[in-house]
Parts: C-alpha cells; structure tokens; sequence
C-alpha cells in the first residue's frame, strides 16, 4: 500500500518530564482559540517580566473535553522550576510512553488527525495515558503573540502527542 503524501507517521518515543509555565481553565469549546490567544499573550508577559527563559515550543493540552466544554492548559517548556504567579502556574508535561505525529496546515482539519490518531491506538492495543497535548511549531513566545504576523494556516506545523500506556 502507497502512503499518501498527507497521511500522518506515527512514533512511539520516550519523554522525560519538562517543566512548564502555564494557564489551565475549564471553557466553552466555542471560545477555545480566543482563550488560546489570551493565554499566550499572558504567558508572553509573564515571561518577561519575570525573566523565566522559555525552552520549547508552545502547546495546548486537554485534559477533557464533554458536553461544549474542555479542560485545557495553555503552555510553554521553561527552563529551571519558576513559581508562576497570578494565573500563570508552574506545571510539568509528564514523562513516559507516548506516541506522536505531526499535522500540517490549517487547524481547522486538526480533528481529522486526531481520529486517525486514535485508530492507531485501536490498531496498536494502546490506551491513552492523560491529555494530548498540540506543539505549535509554527510561532514562539520569544516575541509577543500576534495572529497578524503568524504564518499563513496551510504553513502550519502542529505536533500531536499523547501520552500511552
């Protein structure tokens, strides 16, 4: 059988813990990017403020979403265990087994490699372990977030990860 050219790989790896800073609230899955927007700009903030150095690339994580609703975490890998302060808390994105894949373009397809994701699981006998977690590759916190100046969609680079056991 032929690979499609936009048919997700999947890896299996290894991740040691990384800690974080980062913005956790239960939303309305129709205010999701808004709150995405909201959060990195605060995270932007407080790293400057604070001179915690981040060491990664943004992510969103849920943790669970029902009924219009998700428990979400806005983030970024630091360096070093800041203390976090107002809504910015410090947290950590577990260790272990988890599987990854990448999603190119536009977000608005995400769910589409998200279900191909979990037929792999199926596939493969494996159960998810907590919250995915998205990777934006696609812009940084190292200036402060502005849609404006991000990329086009279809350039996008979103790595999924989801933690197995």
């Amino acid at each position: 059988m032929t690979r499609q050219p936009h048919e997700p790989r999947f890896e299996t790896l290894h991740r040691d813990p990384r800690p974080t800073v980062s913005i956790r609230t239960t939303i309305a899955i129709a205010r999701l990017a808004e709150a995405q927007g909201e959060g990195f700009a605060e995270l932007w903030k407080y790293t400057q403020d604070s001179g915690v150095r981040v060491d990664g690339q943004p992510f969103v994580r849920y943790h669970t979403l029902a009924e219009g609703e998700t428990d979400v975490e806005v983030g970024v890998p630091v360096a070093g265990r800041p203390a976090g302060a107002g809504r910015v808390a410090a947290a950590e994105l577990p260790g272990g087994t988890a599987v990854a894949t990448w999603h190119l373009g536009s977000h608005d397809s995400l769910g589409e490699t998200y279900a191909l994701l979990d037929a792999w699981l199926r596939k493969h006998d494996h159960e998810p372990d907590g919250g995915a977690w998205e990777v934006y590759h696609w812009f940084d916190l190292d200036a402060r977030p502005d849609p404006a100046s991000w990329p086009a969609p279809e350039t996008w680079r979103t790595q999924l990860i989801q933690p197995i056991r």
